[in-house]
């Protein structure tokens, strides 16, 4: 296992009147964590403070030891949120070329597009792309920069069963490859395909029933080989029955 690259102590984020807190845990490289929740929970808050797009309202986050928030720019980090990219007219290759002139020690086109598995589609334009296609262009316009952390909000959302799993077949790809990988998602059958889940309810880590700390995220581990298994599925059934959401899970 590698070191810690992804790193929060007690770590809060407000929103105006609304504060999402007191998460601490640690992410090692070349790790997927996935952060799991309902819709309006908190994680996406939560993400922003962790790529440092929010400045914490208590507790720290580190980055390779860095603050993200007060030194993001000398960190190798991306992001890819939920509003995806738009490139009429424009094929895969022309896409990841031009952001290529602008970055600063990049992959080259083909390495990121290798790294997506989008090297079939190079001579494919935007709008003749899938949904899947899609989020795994915008994939390799945040790989450009060599990024070390890459975080994504709810990657897999409104995809079908077959394009999420592409999409996770890349983010292994990524992973093994030495990035570290945080998301966000709804869906607890995908969150079991990530190395470590923490759970978010309603702006604050949930804790296993059996008494670990309630100010950490819950760091489950998958069986190395298998999305899931029976220990996992053990401990859903736990969480549903220890803390159900009020709100709808959608």
């Amino acid at each position: 296992m590698s070191g810690i690259v992804v790193e929060a102590r007690e770590l809060r984020v407000r929103c105006g009147a609304r504060t999402v807190g007191d998460f601490s845990f640690a992410v090692p490289g070349g790790e997927v964590y996935a952060l799991l929740g309902h819709q309006g929970s908190g994680k996406t808050l939560l993400l922003e403070a962790l790529a440092g797009l929010r400045r914490p309202c208590g507790g720290t986050v580190r980055i390779l030891g860095a603050d993200p928030y007060a030194a993001r720019d000398g960190l190798r980090i991306a992001a890819v949120w939920r509003d995806e990219g738009l490139f009429p007219g424009l094929t895969v290759s022309e896409i990841v070329e031009g952001r290529h002139r602008w970055t600063l020690d990049p992959l080259t086109a083909g390495e990121a597009l290798a790294l997506t598995g989008l090297e079939a589609a190079a001579g494919v334009r935007f709008e003749r792309l899938t949904a899947g296609q899609r989020r795994r262009l915008d994939l390799s316009l945040a790989l450009l920069d060599r990024s070390d952390v890459l975080f994504l909000d709810e990657p897999a959302s409104g995809l079908d069963s077959g394009t999420s799993r592409q999409i996770w077949a890349t983010l292994r790809r990524i992973a093994a490859a030495g990035t570290t990988v945080l998301l966000t998602t709804r869906d607890a059958a995908e969150a079991r395909r990530a190395d470590r889940v923490g759970v978010v309810d309603r702006g604050r880590p949930v804790a296993p029933a059996g008494g670990a700390p309630r100010t950490g995220m819950i760091p489950i581990r998958r069986p190395r080989g298998a999305f899931g298994g029976p220990g996992a599925a053990r401990y859903w059934s736990q969480v549903a029955a220890a803390r159900a959401p009020r709100s709808k899970v959608v």
